[in-house]
């Protein structure tokens, strides 16, 4: 089996429809036959379905989100879910060809991206084909640096200025060339590439986007306020989220919505800034039950118990409330003010935090119904904040980076702790299970570090 595993069941499946089997990933193929050679082609490739799916769902099933009973648990599908529950050692298991894993879904895309960037480069850019050309590149760049984050938020640490330069990053696929040697290089290098890709991004992508599948410079600059906050490098997320919001400052007003429809957002929200959702192996916010702790956290006013929530019949809840038809993964509206206020309680604009974060809840509670705001002190300020967007973000594929940043602060560490029948299941804060082990069929074929623990 040749270098091919490394990334993908890749552009045959979405250009050409060719069918995904086990011979055509053990046979060589010639690139060439599925390289796009106008503008159009490579529209229609950024456009496939494939690129509304993240990965992120291994680390969503192991955060502190859900709580399961023994029955529960044991009607999880898979035993690597199972094992994600518990924080047990956990090997991505190869299943099968249509049940990708994190490091699948993301380099398949990242191999369309590449795939698109090289054909552009072979293109004049024209005043007549400047604009398509822009959006083009600008989509391919923002979408290849969205799956680099991906990897690096579930395959590597919280990055750490004082040991990015040393810390193992991932592979940085930036040609098509299937049998490039690669290597993981460093999490500096990963960040650097990442923001490299969005900066230019920003500048290419039109200013709104006509589809919900298509990203505008809203969406670049809003991954790109993640990115940045990822990063601890809060001035920069601020500016970022801050630009993001200039450019889609829609807010969805949840007195507006049908707090008892099964599905609140069948109409795509205006708040989202691309269509996504997260992989998963098992629906395991169904299967289990959302940690009671947290549904007690909202307050009687806040319309984001009943949108997001669903009682079931034992009493617990269950999430309904994605913005698509599976666990949105996407950065919206909510997510870029909640950067925003928490950057700039961090960097002692406290007025301007609580600016931001009322903006966000006189959307999400009931009409008139009184906002309870902290004490204006910066501790006090950043701890709402920062519940606040465990409440906002829930189901989002982002508690476990949240986890691990927040470990890193002994006023926020948190030692997570699951309790299945008799049996009670601990994690310590910046413990290495924290950071996911690389599918071994990868370390198998290409002898690229794995994670240790």
């Amino acid at each position: 089996m040749n270098k091919l595993i490394i990334f993908i069941v890749f552009v045959g499946s979405t250009y050409l429809s060719i069918s995904c089997s086990k011979n055509w990933l053990e046979e060589k193929r010639d690139i060439k036959l599925i390289v796009p050679t106008t503008l159009n082609d490579m529209d229609l490739l950024l456009n496939a379905d494939n690129f509304q799916n993240d990965g992120r769902g291994a680390t969503e099933t192991s955060c502190d989100d859900y709580e399961f009973t023994t029955e529960q648990y044991n009607a999880l599908y898979y035993a690597f879910d199972r094992d994600l529950v518990v924080w047990k050692t956990q090997e991505f298991p190869r299943i099968g060809i249509l049940e990708w894993d994190e490091w699948d879904i993301a380099y398949s895309q990242i191999q369309i991206c590449n795939v698109v960037l090289n054909g552009l480069s072979k293109i004049t850019r024209t005043n007549d084909n400047r604009e398509q050309y822009d959006k083009i590149k600008g989509t391919a760049l923002y979408h290849r640096a969205k799956q680099f984050l991906n990897l690096a938020l579930t395959f590597c640490k919280y990055y750490d200025l004082k040991t990015a330069k040393t810390d193992l990053g991932i592979p940085l696929k930036l040609a098509e060339d299937i049998d490039e040697d690669i290597d993981r290089g460093t999490l500096e290098n990963t960040y650097e590439q990442i923001l490299s890709d969005l900066k230019e991004a920003v500048i290419l992508l039109p200013n709104t986007s006509q589809l919900n599948t298509q990203i505008g410079k809203g969406g670049a600059y809003g991954l790109l306020a993640r990115t940045f906050l990822y990063m601890d490098d809060y001035k920069q997320a601020s500016s970022s989220a801050d630009s993001s919001f200039k450019y889609n400052p829609y807010i969805e007003n949840f007195n507006n919505i049908d707090l008892a429809n099964d599905y609140p957002f069948y109409d795509i929200s205006k708040e989202i800034h691309i269509y996504s959702m997260q992989s998963k192996y098992s629906p395991n916010g169904i299967t289990g039950r959302i940690n009671q702790s947290l549904i007690e956290s909202y307050n009687a006013n806040d319309l984001r118990k009943q949108v997001f929530f669903k009682l079931q019949d034992d009493g617990k809840y269950t999430f309904k409330g994605s913005f698509t038809a599976g666990l949105f993964s996407g950065t919206a509206t909510g997510e870029i003010l909640l950067i925003s206020a928490e950057c700039r309680a961090r960097l002692g604009d406290l007025n301007g935090a609580m600016e931001r974060i009322k903006l966000l809840l006189q959307n999400r509670f009931k009409t008139s119904a009184e906002i309870p705001m902290p004490l204006h002190k910066k501790n006090d300020i950043l701890e709402y904040i920062l519940m606040e967007r465990r409440k906002e973000l829930v189901t989002r594929g982002l508690r476990w980076q949240d986890l691990k940043r927040l470990n890193n602060d002994p006023n926020f560490a948190k030692t997570l702790i699951r309790k299945i029948g008799d049996d009670i299941y601990t994690l310590p804060p910046n413990d290495p299970r924290y950071v996911m082990r690389i599918p071994q069929y990868i370390i198998n074929y290409n002898h690229i570090a794995q994670n240790t623990y």
